[in-house]
């Protein structure tokens, strides 16, 4: 199932939930809280955290109440940090403006007075070693739009805009599935495999270093033995055994070399 993440509206009496993710935080929805709030959230949450190490329940589970592990969103600023963000991405990814665009006047159509939005990251946040780590990793994200750095931006794939833009619309939030700019999204996400790029890996270049060396040593061990028994099965497998190990040394030496070059470049 992996760890899921929700943005919701909290309303009177109720949560109106529209998007949810599995094991990452959409960007459109990082897009939309700025340094100051993020800061706050974690400063509330470490020190409900310490609350309840030291055992003050009562004010751990008042927190936990009003805030549930969710970064709440005033409506200005959703409107403030849309804003600021949707510049950022009309100058580096301008193909994801249109759903960017369909994302946040669908959110602004829902808002009705005293709402808030909010972003629920108490699944998500178990899956990072800490706190601090899952803080600090976010914060990267903000500084890199505030520093117009895109090299810098993690969560947005722009292959997939919806797992990694708006994330998936809930069964209370039909109507967003009918807009165009989400359904060309799907559509193209359907039909697109992402491949993650492969990383040189030092323990597979030795492993297949070591394969292609015993290879020989096999061969003239089957060599041998076909000399003095003739062909027999096991001799026919062994030297099948001995072919396959060759094309597979072979083959990850040649991946390794090319990820290292590639990691050079």
């Amino acid at each position: 199932m992996g760890y899921r993440s929700y943005l919701y509206l909290r309303k009177t009496g109720r949560n109106l939930y529209l998007f949810e993710a599995n094991n990452s935080l959409p960007f459109f929805w990082i897009a939309l809280i700025d340094k100051t709030i993020l800061k706050k959230y974690f400063q509330d949450w470490q020190k409900s955290l310490a609350d309840q190490e030291v055992g003050n329940q009562q004010n751990f589970e008042q927190f936990s109440e009003l805030n549930p592990n969710s970064i709440t969103i005033s409506e200005q600023a959703l409107d403030m940090n849309s804003s600021k963000s949707r510049i950022f991405l009309q100058k580096h990814f301008p193909e994801a403006i249109p759903l960017f665009d369909d994302f946040i006047t669908f959110i602004k159509a829902q808002f009705e007075t005293d709402d808030k939005l909010e972003i629920d990251i108490t699944q998500l946040s178990a899956f990072y070693n800490s706190l601090n780590n899952f803080y600090n990793i976010l914060d990267n994200e903000l500084n890199a739009i505030e520093a117009d750095n895109p090299a810098d931006i993690k969560f947005l794939v722009i292959e997939d805009l919806i797992g990694q833009g708006t994330g998936f619309v809930m069964s209370e939030n039909k109507e967003f599935s009918s807009f165009l700019s989400y359904q060309k999204e799907l559509k193209s996400r359907k039909n697109t495999v992402i491949v993650e790029k492969q990383k040189f890996n030092k323990k597979s270049l030795t492993i297949a270093i070591i394969l292609f060396l015993l290879c020989p040593i096999f061969s003239i061990i089957a060599y041998k033995m076909y000399k003095d028994e003739g062909l027999t099965a096991m001799i026919a497998l062994i030297g099948i055994l001995n072919l396959g190990f060759y094309c597979f040394s072979i083959w990850s030496l040649n991946k390794e070399i090319n990820n290292f070059l590639e990691k050079r470049t």
